[in-house]
């Protein structure tokens, strides 16, 4: 008892009179857990929604940043048929920036080998039941997802980290709560029932249009949703936007318009049944499409309307001989770069970094105009633009001052 009351005076920086007194050790326990709540911080009421601020919010534990856009996003994939025939699917929750750009594998400290062993050691038989029936894998491994989707996103979020729980709490309570609350959040968001309530339903004959399916999202959500299709002009995502008043774990999720594009056509847009689809043979090839799964794409990295080129290291360099890269698809989405030393990453300073040892990170590639982009990021940038025999590094975004697009040339 007496390690505990020590504990908790530790805690509130409560000093320990030269006579031990009961009443005081009373109060900083009072303290203590009045501003703890099942094991997790709890937060002021009044504190702002994320990316409404107009000053910096100090306590991470209660206010999510850099990440203050929160993403529930789901898929409906139908080839290879995945998850129930009347559901979306969970794909994950995701902590953008407030301008729509992103980080991605934050922590590697934080990163975890095996979801459904520390929900096991939870006894969280229930929401790995609800896991394994609505957050699904395509390729039928559906912990690596789980794992991975902690892995890129979880690490990101603020909120969760082990400091921001008491001292007592059990190990990766954390990330157990980071799969409630993804679930709890696609529970809340029915996208297949707000769809078949308005007549959009799977079919192979009909076709609807985005304006239909965007106003029965939005009227059911609140606020405009992002839908996504692939090239047989079928709807395959949705994606839901929120800010965040409090933390990942309890506070409240507003939800926001979201902040891009719709990616579908406006007109003739598949809903494709779950079972019996087969993909039409290709008449010819189409540059925007995706890479087909185990296909690689080969070439330089050179940024545009510079001199010089990325070499094998990660670096920028314009004295030498162009290094060969390789981009294939990733299991997850986007892709992943490799030169002749190894894989490449944003590594904790934020520049591109290649090499042996080093565990892919997803890039976006657009076919169409040959660029590579990280974490929403569409532009690269530099300190300086690299002189003779000098290597200079090059981060994704704009926080240098020379600029540009990094394009992959064809060798």
């Amino acid at each position: 008892m007496l390690s505990l009351l020590l504990t908790v005076l530790t805690a509130n920086a409560v000093s320990i009179p030269d006579a031990f007194n009961p009443q005081n050790a009373l109060k900083g326990l009072k303290d203590f857990t009045e501003n703890w709540t099942n094991e997790v911080k709890k937060c002021p009421a009044d504190i702002p929604f994320t990316c409404t601020n107009d000053t910096v919010i100090s306590d991470s534990c209660c206010f999510e940043y850099p990440g203050g856009v929160l993403l529930q996003t789901q898929f409906w994939d139908y080839y290879p048929a995945v998850g129930p025939d009347d559901m979306f699917t969970l794909h994950g929750l995701w902590p953008d920036r407030c301008d729509g750009q992103y980080d991605q594998f934050c922590d590697p400290s934080r990163e975890i080998h095996s979801a459904k062993s520390i929900l096991e050691s939870f006894g969280e038989t229930e929401l790995l039941n609800k896991m394994s029936r609505v957050w699904k894998n395509f390729n039928g491994n559906d912990e690596s997802l789980w794992v991975h989707e902690f892995n890129k996103h979880g690490t990101c979020m603020t909120t969760i980290k082990e400091s921001c729980y008491s001292a007592d709490t059990k190990p990766n309570q954390n990330i157990v709560d980071f799969y409630k609350k993804s679930v709890e959040l696609f529970e809340g968001l029915p996208t297949y029932e707000w769809l078949a309530a308005n007549g959009i339903v799977p079919s192979n004959e009909q076709t609807y249009t985005k304006q239909q399916i965007e106003d029965t999202l939005r009227a059911r959500f609140g606020q405009p949703v992002f839908i996504k299709c692939n090239r047989y002009q079928a709807i395959q995502e949705v994606w839901y936007f929120h800010h965040l008043r409090g933390s990942i774990v309890d506070g409240f999720y507003q939800p926001i318009a979201a902040l891009l594009e719709s990616q579908c056509p406006e007109n003739g847009i598949k809903f494709i049944p779950k079972k019996g689809f087969a993909p039409p043979k290709p008449t010819h090839t189409d540059p925007s499409s995706p890479v087909p799964t185990g296909k690689v794409l080969h070439g330089y990295l050179k940024p545009e309307n510079q001199p010089g080129c990325v070499i094998s290291n990660g670096k920028w360099y314009s004295s030498g001989t162009c290094a060969k890269f390789t981009l294939s698809k990733a299991e997850f989405g986007g892709y992943n770069i490799k030169s002749s030393k190894g894989y490449c990453k944003i590594g904790t300073e934020g520049f591109l970094l290649c090499g042996a040892g080093v565990s892919p990170m997803q890039f976006a590639y657009d076919r169409e105009k040959g660029l590579v982009t990280f974490g929403g990021k569409n532009k690269w940038s530099a300190d300086k633009v690299p002189q003779r025999f000098t290597q200079i590094p090059i981060s994704p975004g704009y926080d240098g001052p020379i600029t540009f697009h990094l394009k992959l040339v064809s060798q």
